[in-house]
């Protein structure tokens, strides 16, 4: 009854914004990435001055939590949301790092899917987060929820198929390990993606 005749404040939901706003551009800087291989370095220091900026906002954002009396929602949703968003960021950085350090000699076509299902992971994941200002936009939300659990799914194909097809077929060990590890983080990133739809879901489900 008090908690319901407290002012809530709203600035979480936009430094949210903010923070998915950057996950979707970190993966959409990944995919321009993998098409411009003279540029490995300089997309590398683009994602890499976005997660320190983001890292800064979430920073923030965790400040303010603990400065703060009654919040829109759970202090602990909040938390999990602010740390599983800043996980994809890092796992979408640590790809482009890694492509950068080992400059393989072929983009695989498979890399270049699995970096499009992430970005469109991204997508939802944003497009998710901006829901959460008003929860009656429940049906809305779930239904996206499907949709990155989905994608997520298809994330997990494309690696394992790509992997067993470089086994089979890739000649060069180096080349084989290089690949491994960057299709390991861009599938990781897309794991984080499901924690953040399953982490908005319980959210719209515990206010309404």
């Amino acid at each position: 009854m008090f908690k319901s005749l407290v002012p809530k404040d709203k600035i979480f939901f936009e430094i949210f914004d903010r923070i998915s706003t950057n996950v979707h551009k970190g993966g959409q800087l990944l995919a321009q990435m993998l098409t411009e291989q003279d540029k490995y370095a300089e997309f590398a220091q683009a994602l890499k001055t976005l997660e320190h900026e983001t890292d800064q906002v979430i920073h923030n954002l965790l400040s303010h939590l603990h400065k703060t009396f009654v919040t829109p929602i759970d202090r602990e949703d909040i938390h999990q949301l602010a740390c599983r968003l800043d996980d994809v960021l890092d796992l979408t950085e640590a790809a482009s790092s890694r492509l950068n350090l080992y400059c393989p000699l072929v983009v695989h076509s498979e890399a270049v899917q699995l970096t499009a299902v992430l970005v469109e992971s991204c997508k939802l994941v944003k497009e998710m987060v901006g829901l959460l200002h008003d929860m009656k936009n429940r049906e809305p939300l779930l239904a996206l929820t499907v949709e990155i659990n989905r994608l997520e799914d298809e994330a997990d194909h494309i690696r394992r198929s790509t992997l067993a097809r470089l086994f089979r077929e890739e000649k060069d060990p180096f080349e084989l390990i290089k690949w491994k590890d960057v299709l390991e983080y861009i599938e990781r990133a897309t794991d984080r993606c499901e924690d953040v739809a399953n982490i908005c879901e319980g959210i719209v489900l515990e206010n309404t």
